[in-house]
Formats: C-alpha cells, sequence, structure tokens
C-alpha cells in the first residue's frame, strides 16, 4: 500500500519573531536594526531541505514500486549442452538437453526471456512441484514458469552466499545429494563417490548409473565436502569440486528423535562461524525410509526445526517430498507405498511444512513418468534435474 506524502510549499515562510505587516521603517522607529540575513544558517536549512526531500522521493519510489529482493542471475549465453566438458560425459550418455529445456525464445530481447523464468521464490516452487513430462521420461515441464540451469561458475556464485548446506534426510535424499557433487565435481561418471578408496576394477564397475544403483557403489558415496577437499588430490583418479569455499554434508536419518550424535553433527555446523551473518540452509527429507507415517515426518520437522533455532542463527528450510513409485515398485508394496499413499503423503506433509514457515518443494509430479530402476529410485537423468531444482531454491534466498 502505497502512503500520501505530505506537499512541500514553495513559499517562503515568515519568520515567527516577525510580524507580517512590519516594513523597514517600523524597524527604525522602534529602534531596530534591519534583520541580517545569516548565510551560514540559510545554506544548512537549504541543504536539509534538500536532503529530506530526496529521502522522501525514495520512500515513495520504494513503496509505490516494491523491487523484486529474490536474487536471479541471468545467462546472457546459450549453451547446447552444459555437461559437454564433464567427465562421463560420453560413457555415461547424458546431455543436459535430454533432461532440461529452457523456455523457448528465440527473437525475444534479454527483458523478454528474463520474465519466462519464475519472479519470485513461492511461484519457483509452485512451477517445480507443479509441472509435468509430454510423454514417458521426456523431460520435465514446469507450472507456469519456468527454473535454470546454471552453470557451475553460477552454482559456485550461489553457494558462496552460505555458511553451509546440509541435507538431511532418508536414501531419497541421498541421491539427489550425490547429484549435487556430481554438478560440482562436473562429473557425472564418479562424481558421487569418494574415489580415492576404491581400486580400478570398483571404479570401472561404479560408473555412471551404478553409482547409484549398485549397492557395493553405494558404500563409496561421498558424505560431506571436506572429506573429498581433503582427499581428492592424494588420488590417482582427482575429480575436486569447481569450488569449495561452501562446505556441505549428507546427515543421514530415517527417525525421529534421531541419534544424538546426529544432533552434535548438526549443531556443530550451526555454530562454525559464530560471527557470520549468512545463512546455512538446510534440506530436509524423510518418507520411504519411515513408511510414510505421518507423525515421524512432522516430529522430524519439529525436531530439526527446533535445534535450528537455539543456534539464533539464519536457517532456512526446504521440506523435499517424496519420488512417486515406479512401474517397477513390488506388488507386496503397493498399498503401503504406492501412488495413492504417496501422493496424499506429498500433500499433507507440505502443508505441515507451509504451517511452520518452511519451504516445500514436491517431487511426485516430477517423477511420475520418470523411469524407475526399482520403482522407488531414480537414476542420474531424474536426481541431477532435482539437484539443480535444489541450486534454484538457494539461488532465492536472502543472504542475509
Amino acid at each position: 500500500m502505497a502512503y500520501p506524502f505530505p506537499r512541500f510549499s514553495s513559499a517562503p515562510q515568515t519568520p515567527q519573531y516577525l510580524k507580517a505587516t512590519e516594513t523597514p521603517s517600523s524597524w527604525q522607529s522602534r529602534g531596530l536594526d534591519k534583520p541580517r540575513s545569516n548565510p551560514t544558517r540559510w545554506l544548512v536549512a537549504s541543504i536539509a531541505a534538500a536532503a529530506l526531500t530526496l529521502l522522501l522521493l525514495l520512500a515513495r519510489s520504494s513503496v509505490s514500486h516494491p523491487r523484486q529482493r529474490d536474487r536471479i542471475p541471468f545467462l546472457n549465453a546459450d549453451v547446447d549442452d552444459f555437461f559437454n566438458h564433464f567427465e562421463g560425459r560420453q560413457d555415461c550418455g547424458i546431455a543436459s538437453t535430454d533432461i532440461y529445456i529452457p523456455p523457448h525464445a528465440s527473437h525475444a530481447t534479454d527483458k523478454e526471456k528474463h520474465s519466462l523464468y519464475c519472479p519470485n521464490r513461492a511461484k519457483l516452487l509452485d512451477a517445480m512441484s507443479g509441472g509435468g513430462r509430454h510423454g514417458f521420461d521426456a523431460p520435465y515441464s514446469p507450472l507456469g514458469c519456468h527454473f535454470r540451469w546454471y552453470s557451475t561458475p553460477e552454482i559456485c556464485m550461489i553457494l558462496d552466499r552460505f555458511d553451509a548446506v546440509i541435507f538431511l534426510g532418508d536414501d531419497t535424499l541421498r541421491h539427489i545429494y550425490s547429484a549435487f557433487n556430481m554438478l560440482l565435481r562436473e562429473n557425472i561418471a564418479l562424481g558421487a563417490l569418494r574415489q580415492w578408496e576404491m581400486k580400478e576394477s570398483e571404479m570401472e564397475t561404479c560408473r555412471c548409473e551404478n553409482q547409484l544403483t549398485r549397492p557395493e557403489c553405494l558404500l563409496h558415496s561421498v558424505a560431506d565436502s571436506q572429506s573429498v577437499s581433503l582427499n581428492d588430490a592424494a588420488s590417482g583418479h582427482s575429480s575436486p569440486y569447481y569450488c569449495h569455499r561452501t562446505p556441505h554434508i549428507f546427515i543421514p536419518i530415517d527417525r525421529s528423535p534421531a541419534p544424538e550424535n546426529l544432533h552434535t553433527s548438526f549443531s556443530s555446523i550451526l555454530h562454525r562461524e559464530p560471527d557470520s551473518y549468512k545463512p546455512i540452509a538446510v534440506i530436509h527429507s524423510v518418507s520411504l525410509a519411515t513408511s510414510l507415517a505421518w507423525p515421524t515426518a512432522t516430529s522430524s520437522m519439529d525436531e530439526w526445526v527446533t535445534l535450528a533455532d537455539i543456534s539464533q542463527k539464519n536457517v532456512p528450510f526446504l521440506w523435499v517430498g517424496p519420488n512417486a513409485a515406479g512401474h517397477l515398485k513390488p506388488p507386496s508394496q503397493i498399498l503401503s507405498q504406492g501412488n495413492n499413499a504417496l501422493w496424499h503423503y506429498t500433500i499433507e506433509m507440505a502443508k505441515e511444512a507451509q504451517a511452520r514457515q518452511l519451504d516445500a518443494l514436491g517431487m511426485y509430479n516430477f517423477t511420475l513418468q520418470a523411469g524407475s530402476w526399482d520403482g522407488s529410485f531414480y537414476g542420474q537423468r531424474v536426481v541431477l534435474v532435482q539437484a539443480m531444482m535444489i541450486i534454484n531454491w538457494l539461488s532465492r534466498l536472502e543472504s542475509t
């Protein structure tokens, strides 16, 4: 709402110690000298009035035309495939154009192209949660407006605005964190793994999709950025982060309350930089590991939000809903973990998150027509996009 501002009169005001009818002759008749002007006083008064006018004009402008506060980096260069220079691009057979199609505006100006992307965080989350696919395993189309595919340098600029990023969840979120590491290490062949502790034969076995699908490969999944920064350089197959100024970690949880040692790990990250003004972002999700138990999910939300509040830090939360069930879901799980149960869990837990003033991102629509290797979990073509969705959310958070 714009509030009216008082108008300023341009007419000079009569000094209060002079009567309006006084003249020079009346001054002389009363034995008074003609009042002398004070240049310094008038100069100070003029500057003060000009400054006040400028402040009010700026205030009126900010009230009448609120500025967009979301951070929306704009990529001017057209990129055919963001994965062109990634390790494993040819072996894994994935191009970014296979999984992400930007909005088409070939003859539009930069301003018009910019308007095709979601204007704020709320619309971004709605768009990413509510879209669909035009055919099985086709690239996902968000609802109403588009999210971005950021280059690695842009991802680093986004992460620099945070003291840390914490992924807090079960195996569904672990796979997204694995893709997050693939993007930051620019390595879709082995970027999710601690390859410095693996044999040559294991690395050959665990390339590409097998990072996510084979149990023996999951044992080597990266769990935090510090381990990569400390050990990767000594590896015969070095795959460093493009940037590593902002630490990130995956904390595995499958119950509520979680074990005390996980609370300790979480709190230590929150207190790592006690004087910093930067936020610490938390991506939180539990679903299949708790058999879609609603009370466990809400208890988990309260548990971790309470710990964050104790720190008195700026800790924004994103609740991530479960994937849809794939067509290979075992018949014995259809009733308890089928799409009807998953859909209701998605809707109700998003409401619970929003009631606690947490952001919520649904993954049900995104995975509904995607190929799953076991009916519960998804491969690189899915998790890489999910990781980019989370990076989009990070890009829209306030940095203070």
